[in-house]
Parts: C-alpha cells; structure tokens; sequence
C-alpha cells in the first residue's frame, strides 16, 4: 500500500515509517525541512534509503495535491506541525501550518478519493484538574485548551468532523501525550531529553517543569496505534485520546538512576510557568481499546531502558541493565 506521512522525517512519523516498512508498505515522507531530522536516528541507513521524501508545505494545497497524485497515495498520516513549545513566538505561521495545513490535508484526501485519514491531535485540547468533575478524562471530555496549540487541534477535530458530515471523508485522530524516546529533536516533550536521553550518555540533565504526574508513551506505542488506525474498519469515534502510564519527572528520574548510578539529573520542583505546563495528565482510554483494540505494550520502565540503550548503542556505548 502507498501511504504518505506529513512531517514523516519527524519524530514520531519516523517510528510510523520503520513500521511501515517492516510491513512492506510503500512509505512517502513530505516534510518541509528534510534534513537533519529525527528520521537519521530512529531508522537504519538502509531503511532510510527506502523511503521516498519529498521536500514540501502542506499549507500548499496545490503541491501536496500533486505529490499524493504522483505517488498514487492510498493512505494519509498527518504528522506535520508547529508543535507547542514553539506556538507561542510565531503564532501566524503555527496557525497556518497546523490548521490550514490540516484542513488542506482533508481537502487533498476527498478530491482523490483516499479512504483513510489518520493525524495527530493532542492531549492539549483538554484543560487543568479543575476544569472538569471528573478524575480521568473520558474521550468526549469537553476542550478547554490553554495554548494556542492546544486551540489548533481543537479546531483541527471540529475540521475532521465537518469532512466527514458533508463528505463521509473517513479520517481518524490521535491525540497523543508526552511521546518520549531517542529521536527527539524538537517540541515540547524535548524535557523528556534532560532526564533520559542526556544522561543516558553520561550529560547532565537539567528540567523545570510542574511536579504533577505526566502521562509517558513509548513511541513505538504511538506508531502502532497510528498504523492499526489507518488499517482499521470504519469507527464511530472520530478521535481517539491514548494513554501511557502517569509518572512524575523524578519518578522518571529515579528509573533513570536505577539503571545508570550516578546520573547526573537536576528536576527543579517549583511550579512551571511554561504555557500549558499546569494541563490534566489523567485520562480514559478505553474508546480507543474498544474500537481500535490499541492498549499499549511498553511499561515505561522498558521504554526508558529500551532508550538509553539505543542511544548508547549508536554512541558506541555499553549497554545498560
């Protein structure tokens, strides 16, 4: 099957495309800034020659029109974003990337008739603890987003189900939460790095974020799900909200220096400031179990080691544990 992933040199659309390729598919990466990307750490030369990538912009909508009709795309996966650490400075440009980009997405998929759709959407829709009278946010939970991020995938979901009342345009989203794990180059998540990636080659890490329980996912998960989405039967959930496992920095910290005595790691405790820092982590994913069958199979124990050791590998480091 030929699939195009936007933003499919990033991060997580690198883990999208090694699974595809391990699953023989044909993998097409339209990406604005082709090099220097996540896609030279997580895939392996010869997997990286395999994938066919496309310089391009998908707030053009007449030159991503033309390269899924080039390469005769049968699925789509939208991963291209202005993520949210870096909305904040260049809001015109975060909007018109990641909602006009999105809806040009849809656009390009009803003119050719590409049947499934799957993008990110983010955990960011949702607002603080207080917001809701609940502990674990079910995957209708009502949007209060607190960044302009946030508020882009929130209109981005209204998007999708416009498209699909008007023209059956079957798409699925995801809406992921902290995706950590080597490859990571950019975005908000990048505190992920200063207490696992860093010290995992013997760097100090250093991180100010909210003491409060985030909620970790293994981007192999992530990839897996987006996969399994895009292979699916149709779903009467237009969005689906993922969940990996709730752990605090230092806990993550602690597992870290568990397998690394000696780890030089610095998690301030005080309250962030950082936009959006002070968002709801807790949340029900059972919509997606149900009607995907997805539930996540890396403990985040195993994910952090997983990564230290991938990292370590490629230095030329022993392995750890």
């Amino acid at each position: 099957m030929n699939y195009l992933i936007t933003g499919g040199t990033g991060f997580i659309g690198s883990y999208i495309a090694k699974r595809l390729l391990d699953e023989k598919h044909t993998v097409v990466a339209f990406d604005f800034q082709p090099s220097e990307t996540s896609a030279q750490e997580v895939l392996t030369p010869d997997e990286l020659s395999r994938v066919k990538i496309v310089q391009g912009d998908v707030s053009d909508l007449d030159q991503l029109l033309r390269v899924c009709e080039e390469y005769k795309v049968e699925r789509l996966i939208h991963m291209a974003a202005i993520l949210a650490a870096e909305t904040t400075g260049m809001v015109p440009n975060a909007t018109k990337i990641n909602c006009v980009g999105t809806t040009n997405v849809f656009e390009v998929a009803r003119r050719l008739n590409i049947p499934r759709v799957v993008w990110a959407s983010s955990t960011a829709v949702f607002g603080t603890a207080k917001d809701y009278s609940y502990e674990f946010l079910p995957n209708d939970a009502p949007h209060h987003p607190l960044s302009v991020y946030g508020a882009c995938k929130q209109f981005c979901e209204f998007i999708a189900n416009f498209y699909f009342r008007a023209y059956g345009l079957d798409s699925i989203g995801i809406r992921f939460p902290v995706v950590y794990g080597q490859g990571r180059l950019r975005g908000g998540g990048l505190f992920a790095n200063e207490v696992i990636n860093k010290p995992a080659l013997g760097q100090k890490g250093e991180v100010t974020f909210s003491p409060n329980p985030l909620n970790w996912l293994y981007p192999d998960d992530a990839a897996r799900c987006v996969v399994m989405a895009s292979q699916a039967p149709h779903t009467e959930t237009r969005v689906f909200t993922l969940s990996g496992e709730l752990r605090t920095l230092n806990q993550i910290a602690d597992i870290v220096r568990s397998l690394i005595p000696g780890a030089d790691i610095t998690v301030h405790t005080e309250f962030s400031k950082l936009e959006g820092s002070d968002m709801t982590h807790k949340f029900d994913a059972s919509q997606v179990e149900k009607e995907l069958g997805f539930r996540p199979e890396w403990s985040i124990e195993a994910g952090v080691k997983a990564t230290i050791n991938k990292l370590r590998s490629k230095a030329g480091l022993s392995p750890v544990g």
